[in-house]
Parts: structure tokens; C-alpha cells; sequence
């Protein structure tokens, strides 16, 4: 049986975000408002179950195949042991603390779709959206042997 090639479903995944920044930049960086911010380098996190609902819409996709194809492709972090990619977080921002289902995408995959179909210039900085610290094992054992979010992501 060949593999699965999701290339074209990824570039449209891309190409469905991008469109979605430029119609709607507060859904990318702003704690409250947004889909998904980014909260260290490397990950963005996502609030679940909307972004995917939301990103299959903008590219014209069912939400089964954005995460099969995020998660086959690297871009969605997905821990084998608890067979999911979505994680229950309590966050904190503006001196709040929110209990949310979140999901950690590779920022490298959300940095580059606003690059190459946003015209966006420079990778979008780390938001003020922060896990709490006594999450951080949590993430870690979720993450499993990928590299987990640094310290910046957390207080």
C-alpha cells in the first residue's frame, strides 16, 4: 500500500490559514480573542475544538483530515500514549487564569503559511498568553519525545 502523499492538503491547510489572517489578523497572537497564540519559538498553541473546525472551513476541508494531516506531516503535536492532540490546559494572561483544550502546532508551520500566502515579513512574536507553571510536566509527558515548549511559555 503507498503512503499517503499530504502535501497538497497541507499547502491548502497554508493557504486556508493565510486567507483567514488577512481577512481576520485577531485570530492569530491576541489571548482572548484568538484561534491560536504563540507561546514559546516553536509552538503555537490552539484552542480546540474551534481551530479545527475553523481552519477546516478556510480550507475547504473536514476537520478528520486537518488533523490527519497536520499530525502526519509533524505539524500537530500528538501523544501516542493518550491517542489525542489535544491537551487540557489551565492558562494564564492579563492576571487571569482560563482552563482551555488546547493543541501545540509547529510555529514553523504557521509562520511559513503567513509568509509565503499573507505577505506577513517577519514571524510573529511570542504573545503574552502563558501555561501555568504547574502544567509544565503535564506538557512534558504529553509531548513525550518531542521537544516541549521552553520556559518562556510558562508562569
Amino acid at each position: 500500500m503507498p503512503m499517503k502523499d499530504y502535501q497538497d492538503a497541507l499547502t491548502r491547510l497554508q493557504k486556508g490559514l493565510a486567507s483567514g489572517y488577512q481577512s481576520s489578523p485577531t485570530v492569530l497572537n491576541i489571548p482572548g480573542q484568538s484561534l491560536m497564540c504563540k507561546v514559546d519559538p516553536d509552538y503555537y498553541l490552539a484552542l480546540e475544538p474551534i481551530f479545527t473546525e475553523i481552519l477546516s472551513r478556510w480550507a475547504i476541508s473536514f476537520p478528520q483530515g486537518v488533523q490527519e494531516t497536520l499530525v502526519h506531516t509533524g505539524n500537530l503535536v500528538y501523544c501516542k500514549p493518550l491517542n489525542t492532540h489535544i491537551i487540557p490546559l489551565t492558562l494564564t494572561w492579563g492576571g487571569n487564569d482560563y482552563e482551555v483544550q488546547a493543541a501545540f502546532l509547529s510555529a514553523d508551520f504557521v509562520d511559513r503559511a503567513l509568509k509565503l500566502y499573507a505577505g506577513v515579513q517577519e514571524s510573529l512574536p511570542v504573545s503574552d498568553l502563558r501555561i501555568r507553571a504547574d502544567e509544565r510536566a503535564a506538557v512534558e509527558a504529553f509531548f513525550g519525545d518531542k521537544t516541549p515548549p521552553v520556559a518562556v511559555a510558562y508562569l
